[in-house]
């Protein structure tokens, strides 16, 4: 069973087909008592493209939930991070045993990991349409 992940935001912008949120993200730690005077507290500024076809009924200001697949977050993270560590480690430790050349087992994977990401921008089309979000307005 799949679970949403919702998150308060405010309306920044409103387009044809389009709405922008900004929200504030907090860490974990932010339900502690003290974390208005903890150093570590991590605080941030997200901003999100929410593709909806009612978005006229959205304007500047207005108080709204984003809600997001949680799985998909997961995929997200395997596809920003833990796929271009092993490709990184992958490559380094290949091409170490194949040329013993410290300088191809620097460049290659370098390589290797930009092609990887220029694949991931050519295929942002059906990413996108794969990672969307939701909104509705939030009740005051």
């Amino acid at each position: 069973m799949s679970q949403i992940a919702t998150h308060p935001g405010e309306v920044t912008k409103v387009e044809k087909g389009k709405i922008t949120v900004l929200m504030h993200v907090l860490s974990a730690c932010s339900s502690c008592k003290g974390h208005e005077k903890c150093a570590f507290v991590d605080k941030a500024d997200k901003v999100v493209e929410v593709k909806t076809s009612d978005w006229e009924k959205y304007s500047v200001g207005d108080s709204v939930i984003v809600s997001v697949n949680e799985s998909l977050g997961l995929l997200a993270v395997l596809l920003a991070y833990l796929l271009p560590a092993i490709i990184i480690i992958g490559s380094v430790i290949l091409i170490s045993i194949i040329t013993h050349s410290e300088l191809l087992a620097a460049i290659i994977p370098i390589a290797v990991t930009v092609l990887y990401f220029f694949i991931l921008y050519r295929v942002r089309g059906s990413l996108e349409r794969k990672f969307s979000f939701g909104i509705e307005k939030r009740e005051q």
